[in-house]
């Protein structure tokens, strides 16, 4: 037993070491987003997400989502340059028992690639983005990165382009993005606390439907409101470390 222990010890100590002195971590978070109904608190879902931020600044966000009322879930991995800019993003999407489809989609420079593997074959799509744009692949965790060249002297209802994929892949063509415009607005700084926390946060509002607040560099998630679809998606829990 002792010699069990002492094992244990060892391996637990030579992990946090590793952790600790790993080149590509600069920082990480990790946590959960409940999914819940504004008016009755029912909760029908739940994400698990976890970001890197690496030596050059980009950041790595992998999410689970799942919703197991509607029987579907969907693992995202989506990496961002420094200032927020999409680099990729790799989504599966299972929906009632059977996989759905597999996307891979890559930016470089201006050009956007999609390759999306289905059980019908595989789907490609080419396009050409501006400089300023972002990338919804449905993750909540992400769902404030497209603020990331909002001018906030300047204020007020500013314009944002997208690049959208369907958040239920409810046919397999619809993992491919549409391109459109939004309209965000900083609304100010709040005090917020969940079961996560207290946290200072950003607080943004979309199309005037949905209000986003975020916390800290990495644009962390800490409420989604969508009151018209009687959706809160809440932070339960968070962790953080270097």
């Amino acid at each position: 037993m002792k010699i069990l222990t002492s094992l244990c010890l060892l391996s637990f100590s030579l992990q946090t070491a590793w952790a600790a002195d790993n080149v590509n971590i600069t920082r990480w978070a990790k946590g959960t987003i409940e999914y819940r109904s504004l008016s009755t608190g029912e909760v029908s879902g739940s994400e698990d997400w976890h970001m890197t931020v690496h030596p050059d600044g980009s950041r790595t966000m992998a999410a689970r989502n799942r919703l197991d009322q509607a029987g579907f879930q969907r693992h995202v991995t989506y990496r961002v340059a420094e200032n927020f800019r999409p680099l990729e993003v790799t989504s599966v999407y299972w929906v009632k028992g059977e996989w759905r489809g597999t996307g891979l989609f890559s930016i470089t420079g201006n050009q956007l690639d999609a390759f999306v593997k289905t059980p019908d074959g595989l789907i490609r799509q080419s396009r050409t983005v501006p400089e300023n744009f972002s990338m919804i692949p449905h993750p909540l965790s992400t769902n404030a990165w497209n603020s990331w060249y909002y001018d906030k002297a300047k204020g007020g209802p500013q314009t944002v382009t997208v690049y959208d994929m369907d958040a239920g892949a409810q046919a397999v063509s619809s993992m491919l993005g549409k391109v459109y415009d939004q309209t965000i607005a900083f609304i100010g700084e709040e005090e917020m606390t969940t079961p996560a926390g207290t946290f200072t946060v950003d607080h943004w509002r979309v199309e005037d439907i949905v209000d986003l607040y975020v916390t800290g560099p990495d644009a962390l998630m800490v409420r989604f409101q969508w009151i018209p679809a009687d959706r809160d998606y809440v932070l339960t829990s968070l962790e953080t470390g270097s």
